[in-house]
């Protein structure tokens, strides 16, 4: 079985590191206008992918269903082209990532959001 809460854990840490890394290189440049790439890096990257990380463990039945690498690949993989085309616009420039990777973001969470109906709602007991 895949260890998708881990996972999940280890790649927020990934992406808190990539959101601090840059935010002291938009700061110490005063490249403000990168602000919210910043924000969208941390709180979608870092915050939500511990979230979903801590809710798989909490829940274990999460990982037990068909959709579960599914909906960790499809919303991690919105994540990167939402944030990539955030820095893009925020930089000035015109690209589909960020309306891609909006709409695959969202498709991730919403199977989260399955997943987590259909699995009975049962959490761990340790």
């Amino acid at each position: 079985m895949q260890r998708l809460d881990r996972n999940y854990i280890l790649l927020g840490l990934v992406w808190v590191i990539a959101g601090m890394v840059f935010g002291i290189w938009l700061g110490a440049s005063n490249h403000l206008n990168y602000a919210n790439s910043h924000a969208h890096m941390n709180l979608l990257g870092f915050v939500t992918s511990v979230l979903f990380g801590l809710l798989h463990w909490a829940y274990p039945a999460l990982a037990k269903s068909s959709l579960a690498i599914w909906q960790f690949a499809i919303y991690e993989l919105g994540v990167a082209l939402l944030v990539i085309g955030k820095i893009l616009v925020d930089g000035g420039q015109q690209t589909l990532f960020l309306e891609v990777g909006s709409r695959v973001t969202i498709a991730g969470a919403l199977l989260m959001l399955v997943m987590f109906f259909r699995s009975g709602r049962k959490a761990a007991t340790t």
